[in-house]
Parts: structure tokens; sequence; C-alpha cells
């Protein structure tokens, strides 16, 4: 078990990108940014905190890389369970750590967790398809999402989810459904050899 959590990157790469991502929505709280729309009528404004919330996105990919194939092969204990289990639980922390700032800027904490299980969601649905490349998927939805621009002044598409409100009630939704979805394509998609 310690041998796992230690290759696995729990005892220092996981704390260290908790960390990170905490002091980041945390320092970077209201600071604006507005990109010109390519597509859109509108440019959307954003924080740069949804930026900071591909951090865990980005630390859940690098955890599920550091395995060692061969040897987990001959494992007696399920270690594909013990791996969903892990990033699973490290998105959802990592989203109640973003939940429990909210005493520091209620609308940007709350949207900043709302956008890690998204970008979390998306990047482990993406993993046993895409590999160590995965990370890319949660990067450019956010820049689409920056780009596309929007509908109108503050009103972004809705399928966008990243810079919408955060008492928006679909956004919440779409982020949840995409962070199961992630989670289901984790346990369904992966070879049991490769996990």
């Amino acid at each position: 078990m310690i041998w796992w959590l230690r290759r696995r990157g729990a005892f220092g790469l996981l704390p260290g990108v908790l960390l990170g991502f905490a002091l980041g929505i945390g320092l970077t709280l209201n600071v604006i940014f507005v990109f010109p729309s390519f597509l859109g009528n509108y440019a959307m404004a954003t924080e740069l905190s949804n930026f900071l919330c591909l951090i865990p996105s980005i630390g859940l990919i690098v955890c599920l890389e550091r395995r060692m194939p061969s040897v987990e092969r001959s494992a007696v204990r399920r270690l594909d369970a013990r791996d969903i289990t892990l990033v699973s639980g490290f998105a959802l922390l990592a989203t109640a750590v973003a939940s429990a700032m909210s005493f520091l800027g209620p609308e940007a904490m709350w949207t900043a967790a709302r956008n890690n299980l998204l970008f979390c969601g998306l990047a482990l649905g993406a993993w046993p398809l895409l590999g160590h490349r995965a990370t890319l998927l949660p990067v450019f939805w956010m820049i689409h999402s920056m780009f596309l621009g929007g509908r109108g002044h503050n009103d972004p598409y809705p399928w966008v989810i990243v810079t919408e409100e955060a008492r928006v009630a679909h956004a919440a939704v779409g982020a949840v459904a995409v962070f199961l979805a992630g989670v289901l394509s984790l346990v369904c998609l992966t070879p049991r050899t490769e996990r």
C-alpha cells in the first residue's frame, strides 16, 4: 500500500498540486481578463482563477501516468480500483477546498470548484484514450471557451460552462455530469492489464 501511494505521488505530488491550486485561486481573486472573440459576437471576461483550475486535472494525469504496468500486472491487490478511488477522491477534495475558501469571495470560489470538477472530468475521461496527452483536453476547453465569445455581454453559450457565473444551475449540473462521465470512462475503458 505504501509503495503504491509513493509511486502515484500521494505523499508529494498531490499535496503539492492541492496547495498550489488553493494558493493560486486565493491569490488571484478578482483578477479579470477579457479575451477577444474570434467567432462570437461578444468578448468574454473571466477570472484568472479559472485558468488555475487546470492544475488539479494535470496533477491527476501525472499521477495516473506514474504507473509501472509490468510490475503492477502481477499485483495481488486490485490497483485499478485504488487508482480510480485516489484520483476521483483527489478531484473531489480539490473541489471541497475551493468551496471551503468561499469566505474569500463566494462567486469566484464556487466557480473555481465547479470548473475544477469539469476539467478533472474531461482529463479523466480522455486518459484511457489519449494517455499523457489527456491534459490537452481541459486546456483546449478553456481556450475555446475564451475565444469563442458569447451570445451577449456576460452571456456565454450554455455548453461552455467555464465562463458561466457561479449561480447558474445548468453549469453546475453539466460540470458534475462531465466529472461522473470521466470517472465512468476511467472505470470502463481502461484495460485491466494497463491499470
